[in-house]
């Protein structure tokens, strides 16, 4: 409990300083940039995402468990992680040649070819940083102070740098500077550090850990593709002016639901150990995560839904006025999502009901896409951001019946029986 506390400390502490770095350079390239070039950078930033996403293949919920179970071998914690970081490698390789073949036969892509492939280093800062590893061996300070002087220094560089809207490419630079640079030192850290052995890694080992990883990927992976597709999606569908009023508001959600992310990234490898070594203390600890977790996440609500006028004329600007109502069909997504994982990755994760989990997590995905289309085609940035509300609350339902028709009543009782589904 001691490094869990610690953990989160220092995770929040980070996470505070990492959402307020974008939040203190978001009104400024709002107003320079405008609406049409920062949707166009929303854009390009989001459909990088969806390469950030294959890159890290949900490693921080099946590497992760690895490192923390054998922290105290360490020729096992060499292995997991030489495999680990070579699956990514190959992801990268992968990613890369998918992006530059699609930016040549897409129009709609060729025409940001340049926004694109400059982004793509994001990608490659994902790759270097092990954020898995730090998780797993409860040791999280090292990679939350390269990631936070990274941060730090985006603030001026935006601000130096961006000074009018054909500054758009700049800006994704910085962009893309911050986590590839943090990566490299993360790594050269861990190199000085040498608490790793090098063991050789065959590409059929890295392709078993992708295997291995292949049905959490595909679950969790599809929340993260389609919050990024709402963007994509609504830029070619509606422009870059209704895509640029969605992201002014995405981002402040974004930075919301960042907010909560040290307390779920400190609490999965907890959970984990605890479940696999006292299972009455891991259901134990999940209701009092539930009153933490869904306090925090109803006060998050509660203020981007009363405060989003005022939100919106202090950040952005009048010109950004339909943002408004991007925010307050969105409020309550922080608090679904807060529920979501409470049900999902810190309960039917750690009980092996990765099947149930996944089923939920596609079914969400379908649903999402589906509403999208016709939501955002009729009511534009509003559309979009009802379709992620109402989704982020349907996967917290079906999330909470699977767990009730499982039998797992942790809010009630402690388990005693196994619930368990591979």
């Amino acid at each position: 409990m001691a490094s869990f506390k610690r953990n989160f400390t220092i995770l929040m502490t980070l996470q505070v300083s990492t959402y307020l770095a974008p939040l203190l350079t978001l009104p400024w390239l709002a107003r320079v940039l405008g609406p049409n070039e920062y949707g166009r950078l929303s854009f390009a930033l989001a459909f990088t995402a969806y390469f950030i996403t294959l890159t890290n293949f949900s490693f921080s919920l099946t590497a992760t468990p690895k490192i923390s179970i054998n922290r105290d071998d360490r020729a096992t914690r060499s292995r997991v992680f030489w495999e680990t970081m070579s699956a990514q490698a190959l992801l990268v390789v992968s990613s890369f040649l998918v992006l530059l073949a699609l930016t040549f036969t897409v129009p709609q892509l060729a025409e940001n070819r340049d926004l694109l492939l400059t982004g793509f280093g994001m990608a490659v800062g994902a790759m270097l940083i092990p954020t898995w590893y730090f998780q797993g061996v409860e040791d999280l300070a090292p990679i939350s102070i390269f990631v936070f002087a990274g941060r730090a220094l985006s603030v001026p560089a935006m601000y130096l740098f961006v000074r009018h809207r054909d500054d758009v490419y700049i800006a994704m630079l910085v962009n893309t500077l911050v986590p590839l640079l943090s990566g490299i030192a993360i790594c050269t850290f861990l190199y000085f550090r040498r608490e790793i052995d090098f063991v050789p890694v065959s590409v059929k080992a890295a392709l078993a850990r992708l295997r291995e990883g292949w049905s959490v990927f595909i679950a969790t992976s599809l929340v993260e593709i389609y919050a990024s597709s709402n963007i994509v999606l609504l830029t070619l569908m509606a422009g870059n002016v209704a895509g640029g009023y969605f992201a002014a508001g995405d981002k402040l959600i974004r930075a919301a639901l960042g907010m909560l992310q040290p307390l779920r990234t400190a609490a999965y490898p907890r959970v984990s150990f605890l479940m696999h070594h006292a299972r009455d203390e891991a259901f134990v600890f999940l209701r009092k995560m539930f009153v933490l977790q869904g306090g925090i996440a109803s006060m998050i609500s509660l203020c981007i839904f009363f405060g989003a006028p005022l939100a919106v004329k202090l950040l952005y600007g009048p010109q950004y006025e339909p943002t408004v109502d991007v925010l307050r069909w969105m409020a309550f997504v922080p608090l679904m999502s807060s529920l979501s994982d409470l049900f999902g990755v810190q309960t039917m994760l750690p009980l092996g009901m990765n099947s149930a989990f996944s089923r939920v997590l596609i079914a969400s995905a379908v649903l999402n896409f589906g509403l999208l289309a016709v939501l955002a085609k009729l009511f534009g940035e509003q559309g979009a951001a009802a379709t992620a509300l109402i989704v982020e609350t349907s996967i917290a339902a079906a999330m909470a019946l699977t767990l009730h028709l499982e039998g797992v009543q942790f809010l009630r009782r402690p388990v005693t029986t196994e619930s368990a589904e591979s």
